[in-house]
């Protein structure tokens, strides 16, 4: 099932914003959380609810499917380096009783 996102999410697709590439980035499994060479660029929390919210949406298939656990435990268990503890939460808040 898809859903329709706001319109400010929506801006941020069609411009293909900072947050969109993140998004981006974390669905098709390509993020160096090294580039920046002055700091640690690891996705937050908020990166991984705008991922959900395009695959939802379903603009975005991308490499991993956040509403799968499995598939969501092996993306943590490969780049556990890529996530703050807030983006780990925000991944595995679903699959929480």
């Amino acid at each position: 099932m898809t859903t329709i996102l706001n319109p400010q999410a929506m801006q941020k697709v069609l411009t293909h914003s900072k947050e969109y590439q993140r998004a981006v980035g974390l669905l098709n499994k390509r993020w160096d959380p090294d580039e920046q060479p002055v700091f640690r660029n690891i996705l937050q929390s908020a990166d991984v609810q705008f991922a959900r919210q395009l695959q939802i949406a379903g603009l975005v298939k991308g490499k991993v499917d956040l509403a799968n656990y499995q598939a969501v435990n092996q993306l943590l268990m490969q780049h556990d380096s890529w996530f703050s503890e807030s983006a780990r939460k925000t991944l595995l808040a679903p699959f929480m009783d």
